[in-house]
C-alpha cells in the first residue's frame, strides 16, 4: 500500500467519463481537503482539459490492473461499464486495496457471488454506490418506520417516469444491451436507470438487503432498437412478506421524478430519493446527504464505522436483477402505442399489479415468475 501519511489512504479512480468525471471533482476536493490522496486513474480513453486539472500529479494509464499494481492503492473506487464490474472489483479487493464500485454491483448472482467470496477472502471493505442510501430522508423514513408512525407496513411501492432518448442508448457499446460478447450486461430500466428504486423498495420494510426475496414476477418491453428493457413492472414479497410492486418506464415524455410510497396501516409516505424529500405523517422534510465516499473513507479510518451500502446489502436488489436476466427477452411495442402510460405506471404501482393485467392493448408480455434461492450465493 502506498497511503504512508496518516489519515490519507491512496485512492485509484478507474473509469473517468460519464460518472467517472463526477468521481474526479469528488476526489479532488476531498484530497484538498486533506481526506485522500489521488494517485492514478486508468481509463483506456484520454483526458481531456478538465480531467487532467483534476487528476493533477495522479498517475494515467490505459489498463487497470497494470496502475492497481504498479501503485498499490489503500481504496479503488469503479465508474466502469457493468459487465466489468466483477473482474475489476475482485483485482482491486485481491490486490489489497478498499473498494467502492457503482451500482449495479453485479448483472447476476452468478456475479455477486465472485464479489462475496473475493470480500470474504480479503476482508477488504466492499461499498456499493446507490448513492440514494446515503440520504437522510431515507434514514428518517427507515426511523420512522421503527418508531411504528406508519403502524403496520402493509405493502411498498416504486414510480419511476423519465423519458430518455436514442442517444442514451447509443452512448456505448453496452448501453441497452443484455449481453456484449457473450458476458451478460443486464442493462434497463429497472437494473440500471431505476436500480435506486429497486434497492430502496426491497429494503425500506426492514427486511434487510441481505435476506433472499420470497418470490418475483414481471414484465418487460423495450421500444428502441436495443435488447433491454425500458419499460417494466414488478411484483414481489421481501423476505418479511411485504408486498412490493415497482413500475417503471424511460418513455415518459413528461418525465416525473422517481418516488417510493410506504403504505402503512397509519399512514403513507412519499421519498422522492433524487431529491431527499420525504412527506409522512409526521410531516414533509428535505434531507442532507452523506457522501459514499467519505463514509467509505470513514471506515477505513475507524472499522468501527458502518458502511452505508455494503456489498452483503445488494443480495436482494441483485435478486431482482437475476430475475430480468433470466426473464424471456422484453416485448417490442411501437412508442406511439403507449398511450396514457403515466396513468398506467401508477395504477401498477399503486394495485400491485403488472401492466399486463391492467389491460393495455401493449402490455402481451407472457406472465414469468422467478423464486429465488433461499441461500446466498457463494461464488
Amino acid at each position: 500500500m502506498t497511503s504512508g501519511r496518516a489519515g490519507q489512504p491512496s485512492v485509484v479512480l478507474v473509469g473517468a467519463h460519464g460518472y467517472g468525471r463526477e468521481h474526479l471533482h469528488r476526489l479532488a476536493r476531498l484530497q484538498a481537503a486533506g481526506r485522500l490522496r489521488l494517485v492514478g486513474v486508468a481509463d483506456p480513453r484520454p483526458l481531456d482539459a478538465e480531467q487532467r486539472s483534476l487528476a493533477g500529479a495522479a498517475a494515467h494509464r490505459p489498463d487497470a490492473a497494470e496502475l492497481i499494481a504498479a501503485v498499490e492503492p489503500d481504496l479503488v473506487i469503479l465508474a466502469t461499464p457493468v459487465h466489468t464490474h466483477v473482474d475489476l472489483a475482485v483485482l482491486a479487493l485481491r490486490a489489497g486495496a478498499h473498494v467502492l464500485l457503482e451500482k449495479p454491483p453485479a448483472p447476476t448472482l452468478d456475479g455477486l457471488g465472485q464479489l462475496l467470496a473475493a470480500q470474504r477472502e480479503t476482508g477488504r471493505a466492499c461499498q456499493i454506490g446507490f448513492q440514494a442510501f446515503g440520504s437522510g430522508a431515507v434514514d428518517e423514513l427507515t426511523r420512522q418506520i421503527r418508531a411504528g408512525v406508519l403502524g403496520e407496513v402493509r405493502g411498498i411501492a416504486a414510480t419511476g417516469l423519465w423519458w430518455r432518448d436514442d442517444d442514451y442508448w447509443s452512448r456505448s457499446a453496452w448501453a441497452g444491451r443484455r449481453w456484449l460478447h457473450g458476458r451478460p450486461v443486464n442493462d434497463g430500466a429497472l437494473t440500471n436507470a431505476f436500480a435506486h428504486a429497486v434497492a430502496l423498495a426491497v429494503r425500506l420494510d426492514g427486511s434487510g438487503g441481505d435476506r433472499s426475496i420470497r418470490q418475483i414476477e414481471l414484465d418487460t418491453y423495450r421500444t428502441r432498437a436495443v435488447t433491454a428493457h425500458d419499460t417494466a413492472s414488478v411484483r414481489l414479497r421481501t423476505a418479511r412478506g411485504t408486498p412490493v410492486t415497482i413500475a417503471v418506464t424511460l418513455c415518459a415524455q413528461q418525465p416525473v421524478e422517481p418516488f417510493i410510497e410506504v403504505f402503512g396501516s397509519a399512514g403513507t409516505a412519499v421519498l422522492h430519493y433524487t431529491q431527499d424529500r420525504l412527506r409522512t405523517p409526521a410531516g414533509d422534510s428535505v434531507h442532507r446527504r452523506t457522501d459514499l465516499v467519505e463514509n467509505l473513507l470513514d471506515q477505513i479510518a475507524d472499522p468501527g464505522v458502518p458502511l452505508l451500502v455494503p456489498l452483503s446489502q445488494t443480495l436482494s436488489f441483485t435478486q431482482v436483477a437475476e430475475a430480468v436476466h433470466r426473464s424471456p427477452a422484453p416485448v417490442e411495442v411501437a412508442q406511439r402505442s403507449l398511450t396514457d402510460l403515466p396513468a398506467l405506471t401508477r395504477r401498477a404501482a399503486t394495485t400491485g399489479r403488472l401492466y399486463r393485467e391492467l389491460g393495455a392493448d401493449w402490455a402481451r408480455a407472457a406472465a414469468y415468475r422467478w423464486t429465488p434461492p433461499s441461500h446466498p450465493p457463494t461464488g
